[in-house]
C-alpha cells in the first residue's frame, strides 16, 4: 500500500478543497501550518470515516446481504456475484489514506490536544476494524509509517480487529464527556458524546471477534439513546446530500434498486418474519417504492424515505446496541436478558413509526427462535449499514438469506471484499495465495 507517495498531494488537497469551516482562525502564514493541522485534518478524518460507512462500501454490502439488488452495468455484476478487483481500489484507497493516514497525522502530532486525538483514534481503530471485517488480512502494524515501511505487511484478521478495538479504548480514555458536535464534529455529524460512540463502536467490533463479555461491557456504556445516535448530518445542496440519495439519484440511476431483494420479502409478506409484526407496512414503505410503474422496487429517496436527500444516516445507534446486548447476552445463557434488550428495540420502533404495541409487538420467543428473531430484526433495522453483511457471514448466515437470483457459481453468499488491483500491482506483501470471493475470513469460520 503505497501511502507516501501520496501524502504532498494529499496536504495540498486539504488546504485547496476543504471547506471554509475547517480552515477557519487558521494562520495565513504558510510556514506555520502544523501548528493547527490536527484541528484542520480531523475534518478529512470523519468525512472519510462517514464515506466508508455510507458510500460503495455500504452498496456492495446491501447488494451481498441481499437487502438491496444491483439492477445495471457495474452493480448487476454484484448482482451475480462477478466482481471486479478494479472495482476496489478506490474503497480501499479512501480509507486507509484519507481516514487510517490523517488519523495517524493526528495522533503523531505532539502539539494536537487530547479531545482530537481520541476521536482520531476512536474512527481510525473502527476503520482499521470494518477493513478486516471486510477483506481478512490487511496492513495494520506497519500501514502508517512508509519511510520505514513503504509495502506494509498484512496482519491477521484477529490481530487487526483486536488492534482496532484497542485503538477505540484508547480514544474513549481521551475525549472525556465531549459530545460530537463540541468534538469537532461541526456540521458533519451529530449524536450524543464520543464516549459512548467509542463504546458502541468497541461493542460492534468486540461481537464481530467473539468476545462476548468484551461487547456486553461496552456497549452497556455505549449509546443509550436513538436522539444520541452517530449521524450524518446532510442538507439539499449538490455534495451536501445523502451519500445513497446522490449516487441513486445524482450519480448512477438505475445501478441499486431493491428488486427481488431478501428484505423486501421479509416485510412484503412473501417471506415468513420470525416476529410477527403487523405494522410492517411502515417499515416497507420508509425503505422502498414502487418503481417502472410497479414493475422493479426502488430504495425510497422521498420526502420521508429513509435516503432522502438530506436524510441523516446512522454510522452507530442506540438500536444496534441494544442488539448487540441481545444477542452477546443470549450467547452466554441469558434469555431474558436477551429477550429484553430485543424488546428494548421494539419499543424505541413504536416510537420511530408512530405505532403502538399491537403494530410492533414484544417477543416472547426462547432458546433458538429468540436467538434468529434477533439476528433478522437487526438485519431489518440496520438497512444500508455494512454492519448486516458483516453479521450474515459471521453467524454463517444463521437467518438463511437466499442467495441471489442467477448469481454465478455460488453455493453461498459473499465471504469477503476482494485486495484491489492496486494492492495486487504495488504491494508484493500481498498474500500470495490470493482468497477467494466465496472464502470465508478466518474470524468467520465457525459461530
Amino acid at each position: 500500500m503505497k501511502i507516501n507517495k501520496y501524502i504532498l498531494t494529499f496536504f495540498a488537497a486539504v488546504v485547496v478543497g476543504s471547506c471554509e469551516s475547517y480552515t477557519e482562525d487558521l494562520n495565513d502564514d504558510p510556514n506555520n501550518f502544523i501548528v493547527a493541522a490536527s484541528d484542520l485534518i480531523i475534518g478529512q478524518t470523519q468525512l472519510a470515516f462517514m464515506q466508508h460507512m455510507g458510500s460503495n462500501n455500504a452498496r456492495y454490502a446491501g447488494v451481498f446481504a441481499n437487502t438491496m439488488s444491483g439492477a445495471d452495468r457495474q452493480y448487476l455484476t454484484l448482482n451475480t456475484y462477478s466482481p471486479n478487483r478494479g472495482n476496489y481500489n478506490d474503497m480501499w484507497g479512501d480509507t486507509y489514506l484519507q481516514g487510517i493516514n490523517t488519523a495517524q497525522l493526528i495522533l503523531n502530532d505532539e502539539s494536537a490536544g487530547n479531545l482530537v486525538k481520541g476521536i482520531a483514534s476512536i474512527l481510525q481503530g473502527a476503520l482499521y476494524a470494518d477493513m478486516a471485517a471486510l477483506y481478512g488480512d490487511v496492513p495494520f502494524s506497519q500501514a502508517v509509517n512508509p519511510d520505514e515501511y513503504p509495502n506494509p505487511v498484512y496482519d491477521s484478521q484477529a490481530d487487526v480487529v483486536n488492534g482496532g478495538i484497542a485503538l477505540i479504548e484508547q480514544g474513549i480514555a481521551l475525549v472525556g464527556t465531549a459530545s460530537i458536535a463540541a468534538g469537532f464534529g461541526g456540521n458533519r455529524l451529530s449524536g450524543g458524546t464520543w464516549a459512548a460512540t467509542g463504546h458502541t463502536l468497541a461493542a460492534r467490533y468486540s461481537l464481530l471477534a467473539g468476545n462476548y463479555a468484551s461487547a456486553i461491557s461496552h456497549a452497556n456504556q455505549g449509546i443509550s439513546s436513538s436522539a444520541n445516535d452517530l449521524e450524518t448530518q446532510h442538507g439539499t445542496s449538490q455534495e451536501n446530500r445523502n451519500l445513497f440519495y446522490q449516487f441513486i439519484i445524482d450519480e448512477r440511476q438505475d445501478y441499486l434498486k431493491a428488486n427481488n431483494a431478501h428484505l423486501v420479502h421479509l416485510l412484503d409478506g412473501t417471506a415468513t418474519r420470525r416476529l410477527a409484526t403487523p405494522a410492517q407496512q411502515l417499515q416497507y414503505d420508509y425503505y422502498f417504492i414502487s418503481d417502472s410503474g410497479g414493475a422493479e422496487v426502488a430504495l425510497n429517496t422521498t420526502a420521508g424515505g429513509v435516503f432522502e436527500i438530506d436524510a441523516p444516516f446512522q454510522l452507530a445507534s442506540y438500536q444496534e446496541t441494544q442488539f448487540i446486548l441481545a444477542e452477546a447476552k443470549f450467547m452466554q445463557g441469558d434469555e431474558a436478558g436477551a429477550r429484553q434488550h430485543l424488546n428494548n428495540v421494539r419499543a424505541d420502533q413504536r416510537v420511530q413509526y408512530s405505532s403502538d404495541a399491537a403494530g410492533f409487538p414484544d417477543s416472547t420467543a426462547t432458546g433458538t427462535e429468540l436467538h434468529l428473531q434477533i439476528l433478522e430484526e437487526k438485519y431489518i433495522a440496520l438497512i444500508g449499514e455494512i454492519v448486516t453483511f458483516h453479521d450474515l457471514r459471521r453467524t454463517r448466515n444463521a437467518i438463511s438469506v437466499p442467495n441471489k437470483q442467477g448469481a454465478i457459481g455460488a453455493s453461498n453468499f459473499p465471504q469477503r471484499y476482494l485486495y484491489p488491483q492496486s494492492e495486487l500491482d504495488t504491494n508484493p506483501n500481498i498474500p500470495a495465495s490470493l482468497p477467494d470471493f466465496f472464502a470465508p475470513t478466518a474470524l468467520f469460520t465457525s459461530y
